[in-house]
């Protein structure tokens, strides 16, 4: 429980901050503006927000763009066309249509769930505050919360208004977690038209991931002029985020209209688009990384003016840095189990300051990741776990006529120093 209700925080800062994002698009607010303007720190924000979505910022706010969507139109059309599969029933009786596509009968449907037992509480989800209620059949309602509590209700009461009401939080928390923290699948009962039911079943089987348009589905259901049509039962769907009308857009890439709310309707496909991607994972790095880390010294010090790769020197270093975290640190980023970028940190302490300041060295990502956003989510990370262990000051070195990696370090928000860098080998 204690999970949800932080991934539910969590969800409520997220929200905060699509809405600042959404208002100032345009512009590409960076992450500095988008936590001030919703009153936390740049760090814990980041942190949070890694947490939560697995993403950095950045990426995220690439990824609720009108860029975003309309790349992935294309792409998902495509997977619609190899993947979708309606199945429906070549039959015209009413009741083997109901009973193969979502288990509710037509007596069920004329009576308004008469003589049917029906389960319903309020529980907390990574999206906010939910009413969810199931049958013996499965799922019938799932419904999200933003200060319509009483209004969620009312239209799921109406929906099924003759049923057996039993009213269970607890019952009804144990199935949110089990849908948005432990994916376990439920059978969905609902009610529907003919041309409802196709649309919903359309949308259960879109890619993972996948977005798509109102057209499209019309096209799908082999029903290309019922575009409205589609619109409308996307908007009669009452069983949000399992029938995921949150992927339907327009055309044109704008992500409006959601019953649940706007903000919501675009953390669902950003939060769903980077998690059907391999993500990033960072953590401390061990003595079994040294061959990898060594490959990536390797890299960086064959394109460094001042060095020469030495596997014997930075197999020793790298040891006595990960043996004495008072020497130092190293940070890595592993995609699919492999690290593909690293940081190694040295700490000293300032007597301008008087605290732990440090020095960034070895800042290299692999050859063949390069291009992915790997070394700023990196960095973004470093910068966060620095700042809560008490380090004040970073610097760092890179060659002078290094423009591209310049940029970089200043668009992380390094600034050049007037002072310059001496050496003496000893």
């Amino acid at each position: 429980m204690q999970d949800i209700e932080i991934l539910n925080q969590n969800y409520q800062l997220i929200a905060k901050a699509i809405t600042y994002i959404d208002t100032h698009f345009k512009d590409q607010p960076s992450i500095d503006e988008i936590a001030r303007n919703i009153g936390m720190s740049k760090y814990h924000f980041m942190r949070v927000f890694k947490e939560y979505v697995g993403v950095t910022p950045k990426q995220f706010l690439h990824s609720v763009t009108l860029n975003y969507a309309k790349e992935h139109i294309k792409e998902s059309k495509s997977l619609l066309d190899s993947t979708l599969d309606i199945g429906l029933s070549s039959s015209s009786r009413l009741h083997e249509l109901f009973v193969n596509l979502i288990g509710v009968t037509p007596k069920e449907w004329r009576e308004k769930g008469k003589d049917v037992t029906i389960t319903y509480g309020f529980g907390l989800t990574p999206f906010g505050e939910a009413l969810i209620a199931y049958t013996d059949k499965g799922v019938c309602y799932l419904g999200f919360i933003d200060k319509n509590k009483e209004a969620i209700f009312t239209r799921f009461s109406e929906l099924w208004e003759n049923a057996n009401l039993q009213h269970d939080d607890e019952k009804a928390q144990t199935y949110l977690e089990n849908i948005f923290i432990k994916n376990k699948k439920y059978n969905l009962m609902v009610k529907g038209t003919n041309l409802q039911i196709n649309v919903w079943k359309a949308l259960i089987n879109l890619p993972d991931g996948a977005v798509t348009t109102y057209q499209d589905i019309a096209n799908t259901i082999d029903n290309p002029k019922a575009v409205r049509a589609v619109a409308s039962a996307i908007g009669e769907n009452h069983i949000g985020y399992l029938i995921p009308c949150h992927r339907v857009i327009a055309k044109s890439g704008a992500m409006s209209g959601y019953r649940w709310g706007i903000e919501r309707k675009k953390i669902l496909i950003a939060y769903e688009s980077v998690s059907k991607e391999t993500l990033i994972t960072y953590r401390t790095a061990t003595l079994e990384d040294i061959p990898r880390l060594c490959h990536l010294l390797d890299q960086l010090f064959s394109q460094e003016a001042e060095f020469t790769p030495d596997s014997a020197n930075q197999t020793k270093a790298l040891k006595k840095i990960i043996d004495d975290e008072n020497i130092g640190e190293i940070y890595v980023a592993s995609k699919e189990g492999e690290i593909v970028g690293m940081v190694n940190l040295l700490y000293t302490v300032s007597t301008a300051l008087g605290g732990r300041v440090a020095i960034l060295e070895d800042m290299v990502i692999d050859e063949n990741h390069r291009g992915e956003d790997i070394g700023s989510s990196l960095l973004e990370y470093v910068l966060t776990i620095s700042k809560e262990k008490g380090v004040q000051r970073l610097t760092l070195l890179t060659d002078g006529d290094n423009i591209a990696a310049h940029r970089f370090y200043e668009g992380m928000g390094f600034e050049k120093s007037s002072m310059i860098p001496l050496r003496i080998q000893l």
